[in-house]
């Protein structure tokens, strides 16, 4: 019974999530080689980042996302969130978190449902920036078809960084 509130979010969020008007970038053979950081720099450990964050005088970058089936999530992490100018950023000012939310609902890390309804997740991608503590300082939703420097811009922007 503890485990239907989290499989009914995931079920909402899949219905919800990846709509057409966020598909341009589908060819994944276009796709830019990610950095080598992405891999050290991004984790999924939401306590562990803020712990960091709070230990580094950094933000929490929250990637809620549908990593290998919505088709907006994967352009993302492709064409921004492991490219060079995006991780240049985040490497000085940011600690990033992947929270996952597999297409096979009985598989959706528990903990990563609570973060979801706690910070009221519609659809995928969902990208929280947020302090230390977990206050919310901006939010985007959905994939805008940017590429990572113009991403990163608007970013520094809303942070005021």
């Amino acid at each position: 019974m503890k485990l239907l509130p989290p499989i009914c979010l995931a079920i909402m969020l899949g219905l919800t999530a990846c709509g057409p008007q966020q598909s341009v970038y589908q060819n994944a053979a276009e796709a830019p080689l990610p950095d080598p950081r992405a891999k050290q720099l991004w984790g999924n450990d939401f306590a562990a980042a803020k712990a960091q964050a709070a230990k580094n005088n950094k933000l929490v970058l929250v990637d809620f996302t549908g990593s290998t089936w919505c088709p907006p999530c994967i352009a993302l992490h492709e064409y921004v969130l492991t490219q060079p100018e995006f991780l240049d950023f985040a490497e000085q000012h940011l600690e990033l978190v992947a929270l996952d939310f597999p297409r096979d609902n009985e598989q959706v890390d528990p903990a990563n449902a609570r973060l979801a309804l706690e910070y009221q997740v519609d659809g995928f991608p969902t990208v929280i920036v947020m302090d230390p503590q977990g206050k919310t300082l901006h939010r985007l939703e959905g994939f805008s078809n940017k590429n990572a420097k113009a991403y990163t811009a608007d970013l520094k922007q809303a942070l005021n960084k």
